[in-house]
């Protein structure tokens, strides 16, 4: 039954997401809508992840799924880590996932994308390039165009799609701006009720197959 209800609300939302040809390394070529959110569930049994919001994406040969935890700011300043660095204090770290502790990542949106670069919208790129991160903490960037994050999150093959499954997990389209400027006090709540409202929306089952019509799962390719 969980299944049928995933499968609804998958119907508009990935018509054209996580089912193309793997991301490109080449920072010149980024291509657009590959990132999606994952926004867990009320029944979200693992702690590392109750009423968290996900921006994920795949990548790489393997197509690995891997991503930040976007709603968790911690009460760290960015010039205890980085002194260096002239607009450090005017940022935040925040928890990304419980993989690779302590290593820094780095969602930007610019014009201009940084090194080693995982491209997830228009504008907007993921990196754990530690002196691009250092030149964008050196210049008057706004808060709302740069998010660092201490670890990630990802997941083996077959292992997101049976959390899904499983109910654990919604998935939206991702709306950057909204990514970058809302309030993460209350990004989990209001997203949470935007996911539901899809699954009630969602268009009706095809008999035929059991699914509804034009739903996608996150394919990989």
């Amino acid at each position: 039954m969980r299944r049928l209800h995933f499968l609804r609300s998958l119907a508009w939302i990935l018509a054209c997401l996580l089912c193309a040809a793997s991301l490109r390394l080449n920072a010149a070529e980024p291509e657009a809508g590959r990132a999606v959110l994952l926004v867990a569930a009320e029944t979200m049994q693992d702690p590392r992840f109750r009423q968290s919001v996900v921006l994920v994406t795949r990548h790489g040969r393997s197509q690995a799924t891997i991503g930040v935890i976007v709603n968790r700011a911690l009460d760290v300043s960015l010039d205890k880590m980085f002194p260096q660095a002239r607009q450090a204090a005017s940022h935040r770290l925040h928890y990304g996932g419980p993989v690779a502790a302590g290593q820094t990542v780095f969602l930007v949106r610019s014009e201009v994308a940084p090194a080693a670069a995982i491209p997830l919208a228009e504008r907007l790129f993921l990196s754990s390039d530690r002196d691009s991160l250092l030149k964008l903490l050196g210049a008057p960037l706004p808060a709302n165009q740069l998010r660092v994050f201490s670890g990630f999150a990802s997941w083996a093959q077959n292992q997101l799609e049976g959390e899904i499954d499983r109910g654990d997990w919604y998935l939206l389209p991702l709306d950057v701006e909204m990514l970058l400027t809302e309030s993460l006090d209350g990004m989990w709540s209001k997203l949470w009720r935007r996911a539901t409202q899809v699954m009630v929306q969602a268009s009706p089952l095809d008999p035929r197959r059991g699914r509804p019509e034009g739903a996608m799962s996150l394919v990989r390719r």
